[in-house]
């Protein structure tokens, strides 16, 4: 099994997980459960794993949908539309 994303939340990690599986690659999150119930114990975040032979076409799916959906890492100030 090889990890191709290490996640801060279980969103992100289901999110990343559904797109692997709708492009036929099955993925794992292994800490899923655990992220739920005892949130401390992930403090290395989640990882999305996959089956070492899916490793290579699951990383260039996971790079072509972030390059289509870059984090807007500048977002807008809300206060500066107060104006």
């Amino acid at each position: 099994m090889t990890t191709v994303a290490t996640c801060s939340n279980d969103a992100e990690a289901m999110l990343l997980k559904s797109v692997l599986e709708a492009n036929e690659i099955p993925a794992y999150v292994p800490e899923e459960l655990t992220s739920q119930s005892a949130v401390h114990f992930t403090g290395s975040g989640l990882h999305v794993i996959v089956d070492d032979e899916n490793a290579e076409a699951a990383r260039r799916i996971l790079a072509e949908v972030e390059a289509e959906n870059p984090d807007d890492e500048e977002e807008e100030d809300p206060s500066a539309a107060r104006g």
